[in-house]
């Protein structure tokens, strides 16, 4: 078997030496070419062996390890995070999906993670997230790419271009600017967690609506006008938070 070159960034000693023996009593076909604790290192270490698998401690001591993500040329290799910052994590990882565990960690979470980076050295779609997560990293608020899953392949789009998305049986329908739509298998609010801070408000059970796309609304019958010209329904408990939330431009008492 082809061992697996393995690069561990981490700054603390006692969490490199607990990474290192799980490491090594876990995964035989790891080999550990480099353990580094800053960002040069780790670059020159990169360029040197050319790791399949990153193990980063995302706070370092001089900065953060999206520096060294953004400098480096070879983005052929997996990434696991790991980070006691959960919402810095969840905001830059979920849209790219890559692999992270919290810490402190257990033992349990390290081992699947990097379980799971293997699994994915040879998928093809792991391109298209690695890209997102740097395209992420340098991106405004509204240049933000999501990637998603569906039945048969993964795709990523700018959120800014998702007008809304259906709940239906087995998943979940999101519909964009340009007339296309897109199935994934997984729940509506799985979605609705990820793109709340972007913009987008839970408007009934079965719709979420991206607020910048909304033209109109009537209260009377309970409906939206979206910029694609689709009318979608809102649940009337849900009418007073959506106010609060639209452009003054929106207004309530125009018939559709």
């Amino acid at each position: 078997m082809e061992s697996i070159k393995l690069l561990l960034v981490e700054d603390d000693r006692y969490n490199q030496k607990i990474v290192s023996h799980l490491l090594t009593t876990n995964f035989p076909e790891i080999q550990v070419v480099a353990i580094t604790d800053n960002v040069e290192d780790s670059k020159r270490a990169i360029e040197k062996y050319r790791p399949d698998l990153l193990i980063l401690d995302i706070h370092l001591k001089e900065g953060t390890v999206f520096e060294l993500l953004r400098d480096v040329n070879n983005s052929s290799f997996k990434v696991v995070f790991m980070s006691a910052y959960h919402e810095f994590v969840l905001e830059a990882l979920e849209f790219s999906a890559v692999d992270f565990i919290f810490k402190p960690f257990d033992a349990n979470d390290l081992i699947i993670a990097i379980e799971k980076a293997i699994d994915e050295l040879h998928e093809d779609n792991y391109q298209i997230k690695l890209k997102a997560l740097f395209r992420n990293m340098q991106s405004g608020v509204d240049d933000k790419q999501i990637v998603m899953q569906g039945e048969e392949s993964v795709k990523m789009f700018p959120v800014n271009e998702i007008v809304w998305g259906k709940a239906v049986i087995g998943g979940a329908i999101f519909y964009f600017e340009n007339g296309e739509s897109f199935f994934v298998p997984k729940p509506l609010r799985r979605y609705e967690a990820l793109l709340a801070s972007h913009g987008f408000f839970r408007c009934h059970p079965h719709n979420l609506v991206s607020l910048q796309h909304i033209k109109k609304v009537d209260e009377a019958k309970r409906m939206i006008l979206l910029s694609s010209g689709e009318l979608i329904e809102f649940e009337w408990r849900k009418y007073p938070l959506l106010l609060r939330q639209l452009e003054p431009a929106v207004f309530r008492d125009v018939s559709i």
